[in-house]
């Protein structure tokens, strides 16, 4: 069944790779970051740290689990890769965004999910026009790059919109209600925890293929690491943006600059790598949630919202 689905998809490949010039190779590249995890991270970082912790909440909260879910699919279907399935007829133009397996798209859902719940929450007509150009634009550039099939990108993009049509409004609302947000935050850190947790442990005994598997721990653990940190933000920290843009920018960099490099520098932690991996991502959420916040307090960047 699969087999067939992708012979059906196949000319539309070849097509675009047929028309793939430098120029255009240039421009897919640079569109297909949009939707990529690390400029995804660095918007999330942004809105909660320099212009609304609530929005930015919703945002994460919307994002990861849509990752979440998606990685769920790549475990269930086991789609190859386009030049994987035919590697005399298709050549990848960016190989380093395209690991694991390949249905559904993770930069369409990524870009579905962070780029429709731009367009829901921007009260600029700009931002809302660029929004839906990236919706579109994205998952294009997966196939132009032959990174994904066709399928691949119109299921991502749906999956993603979905979640930002669903639940975006609904992690805002959360946010200030103290109850809910409270046992909702803890049942998803715990569960999605849990997953990342034994994901990483199976993988570092070889029981699971990394190329299956290692995404969906990354995500889960993210997952965890965003809603224990929002939480115990909520609770113990409670911080607003700063007021000034000299505050905001040098807030983001400290923040950012030290948050990296702790990450890297757990990672890059040479036994047990996929545990300390698994942590590192975990930490990298926490962090940016609830670490980075009460340490940026203490530094008089950011001020208590009860102040």
């Amino acid at each position: 069944m699969i087999d067939t689905l992708l012979e059906l998809q196949k000319p539309i490949m070849l097509f675009f790779q047929s028309i793939r010039v430098p120029v255009g190779d240039f421009i897919a590249k640079a569109i297909t970051y949009c939707g990529d995890a690390p400029v995804a991270i660095l918007v999330l970082l942004i809105i909660y740290w320099c212009v609304d912790k609530r929005t930015g909440f919703a945002f994460g909260g919307t994002l990861l689990p849509a990752n979440f879910s998606m990685n769920i699919f790549k475990v269930i279907f086991r789609v190859p890769r386009p030049w994987v399935q035919y590697p005399d007829e298709l050549e990848c133009a960016l190989p380093s965004t395209a690991t694991g397996y390949s249905f559904p798209s993770g930069h369409s859902t990524t870009s579905g999910a962070l780029w429709g719940t731009a367009y829901k929450f921007s009260r600029k007509q700009w931002l809302k026009v660029l929004s839906i150009i990236l919706i579109i634009l994205v998952p294009i550039s997966r196939v132009y790059l032959t990174c994904h099939w066709p399928l691949d990108v119109i299921v991502g993009t749906a999956l993603g919109l979905l979640f930002s049509l669903f639940l975006s409004k609904k992690m805002y609302a959360l946010y200030d209600d103290e109850k809910r947000f409270g046992k909702v935050s803890v049942i998803i850190a715990t569960i999605t925890g849990a997953v990342g947790l034994v994901t990483a442990i199976l993988l570092e005994g070889g029981a699971i293929e990394a190329l299956l598997w290692k995404d969906l721990m990354e995500t889960a653990i993210m997952c965890s690491g965003l809603f224990l940190g929002a939480f115990l933000e909520r609770n113990r920290v409670n911080f607003k943006v700063p007021s000034t843009m000299k505050k905001k920018i040098v807030g983001f960099i400290i923040g950012a600059v030290l948050g990296i490099g702790l990450w890297q520098g757990i990672k890059a932690i040479p036994i047990f790598p996929m545990i300390f991996k698994c942590a590192s991502y975990f930490f990298l959420a926490f962090w940016s949630s609830f670490v980075y916040p009460m340490i940026a307090i203490k530094l008089n960047i950011f001020e208590k919202e009860n102040a």
